[in-house]
C-alpha cells in the first residue's frame, strides 16, 4: 500500500516537473523576444554591416559664372587712304624740287614764295658770257669751267705748304643764291687747314652770276668744286 501512493506521488511530482518545464519553455519563447534580445545585451549586440545599394552619383551642377564686366577693346582709329600720286606734280629728284608759294594779301597782293634749294634747276645759274638759249647743257659747261679757273687762279698756295711740299684736294661746297651770289661757302672735304681757308678764300673771286629757276622762279643751287694744289 505504501508503495503505490509513493508511486503515486512519484508520477504526480514528474507530472508537476514536466508541466512547469512546459510552462517556463512558453514564457521563455513568449517574453524573449528580438526587442528585449536586444535590450539584454545592449551594445554588446553586433549588428550585421549593412552595404548599401549602389546608386550613381548625380553630376555636379555647372559652375555659375560671376558678373564680370566685359572687356571694353577700342575701335582702331580709320586709316586714311593712301592718296593717289600727281602724276603732273612727280619730277625729276636731280631737277630739283617743285616751289611753293605763299600768296599774302599786304594791299598790293604781292606774290610771296619760298625759296628752295636745289640740285639741278630748270634753267642752272650762269655767267652772262656764257648764256646760250639754244643749247642749256654748253651754258652750264662754260659757266663751270669759267667758275674752276677763277678759284683755281684766286687760290693761294700758302708758301710753307709749297716749301714743305704738302699740297692736296679741298672740295668745296656752296650755293649761288637767288640773286646769283655764293652763299654758305663750306669744306667738304680737308686737305689741310692752311689749305682749306685758302680755298675758301678764293670763292670770293667769283663775280655775281645770273641766278637758276625753276619753273620761271629763282632758286638756290648748291655746287662741289674741287681745288687742287699742286706741289711743282
Amino acid at each position: 500500500m505504501k508503495k503505490q501512493q509513493s508511486f503515486r506521488h512519484f508520477e504526480l511530482g514528474l507530472i508537476a516537473a514536466l508541466a512547469f518545464a512546459l510552462a517556463a519553455f512558453e514564457w521563455t519563447g513568449y517574453e524573449f523576444n528580438e526587442d528585449t534580445h536586444r535590450e539584454y545585451l545592449g551594445s554588446n549586440l553586433i549588428e550585421p554591416e549593412i552595404i548599401p545599394h549602389h546608386i550613381p552619383s548625380k553630376p555636379l551642377p555647372p559652375k555659375q559664372v560671376l558678373d564680370v564686366a566685359p572687356e571694353i577693346v577700342p575701335k582702331p582709329d580709320p586709316i586714311d587712304p593712301i592718296p593717289k600720286p600727281d602724276v603732273k606734280s612727280q619730277i625729276d629728284p636731280l631737277a630739283g624740287k617743285l616751289q611753293g608759294f605763299d600768296f599774302t594779301d599786304f594791299g598790293d597782293w604781292e606774290e610771296e614764295w619760298e625759296i628752295e634749294t636745289v640740285l639741278i634747276a630748270e634753267h642752272m645759274p650762269h655767267f652772262e658770257d656764257c648764256t646760250n638759249v639754244l643749247d642749256r647743257k654748253e651754258e652750264r659747261q662754260c659757266t663751270e669751267e669759267k667758275m674752276i679757273r677763277i678759284i683755281q687762279s684766286c687760290a693761294k698756295f700758302p708758301p710753307i705748304l709749297r716749301e714743305t711740299g704738302i699740297g692736296g684736294v679741298v672740295f668745296l661746297q656752296f650755293n649761288v643764291n637767288e640773286f646769283g651770289e655764293i652763299q654758305d661757302q663750306s669744306v667738304l672735304k680737308s686737305a689741310h687747314p692752311k689749305l682749306d681757308k685758302a680755298a675758301l678764300n678764293a670763292l670770293s673771286c667769283i663775280p655775281k652770276m645770273l641766278p637758276g629757276t625753276q619753273q620761271g622762279k629763282p632758286v638756290r643751287v648748291t655746287y662741289t668744286i674741287p681745288v687742287r694744289f699742286t706741289v711743282r
